[in-house]
């Protein structure tokens, strides 16, 4: 596997050309309700929805506006290989097809999870997938990563992106209630469907434009 190479340089770079393609591809980047609030030695492990290649850079812009924390996200080897450059900002790799890769993977995993100044990030769906499409694909995997895992919460996140009576379109982005890891080990229905209501509930607030923050101005 891939392992995260975090440069500071790189991230100096990447800021700078991230929010420049965020405002030139987005007239809006609401948050719909505020982050949970955590303690500094709570471990957290955020899993987003996945509807577009845009996905690792909405979630990179919320943690870096809002957590204060090193970002670590899991990437498919294939996708981190082409884009290699992402490794220095926090990627690191899981290859699907190779067992061996996996349980490189959920060992790497569960070391920077273990570090409360880090904030790691899962795709549970893994692939992407429409918005509106049910019944929402949630893999098992974050139950083997978080399993015998101490003081750490799991988010999900949610993300749309909503066209209206602008040229461009606005993302819409909302946290569900924090969940300990031992609950996702144990009743992983319960973890889905948190991850599912905050979706539709994040679907409502986009159909009522209720927000409470533009974090791209």
């Amino acid at each position: 596997m891939i392992k995260a190479n975090h440069k500071k340089w790189a991230r100096q770079v990447f800021n700078i050309y991230i929010k420049r393609e965020l405002r030139k591809h987005f007239s809006h980047f609401y948050l719909v309700n505020e982050f949970p609030l955590l303690t500094n030695n709570e471990k957290i492990l955020i899993t987003p929805n996945h509807i577009s290649w845009w996905d690792g850079f909405f979630i990179d812009h919320v943690c870096r506006n809002l957590y204060k924390r090193k970002i670590y996200i899991m990437m498919l080897e294939e996708q981190l290989k082409k884009y290699s450059f992402f490794k220095k900002l926090g990627a690191y790799s899981i290859n699907p097809e190779s067992n061996i890769s996996i349980k490189e993977s959920i060992k790497y995993s569960r070391t920077i999870i273990k570090d409360s100044n880090n904030v790691t990030v899962i795709y549970p769906q893994g692939e992407i997938e429409a918005f509106e499409k049910r019944p929402v694909n949630i893999k098992n995997g974050i139950k083997l990563i978080l399993r015998n895992a101490n003081n750490v919460v799991v988010l999900p996140v949610g993300f749309k992106i909503h066209y209206s009576n602008e040229k461009l379109p606005a993302v819409f982005t909302r946290f569900g209630n924090p969940i300990s890891a031992e609950t996702v080990v144990n009743n992983f229905d319960y973890y889905k469907k948190i991850f599912l209501e905050n979706l539709d509930l994040l679907s409502q607030e986009v159909s009522n434009k209720n927000f409470i923050a533009d974090i791209l101005k």
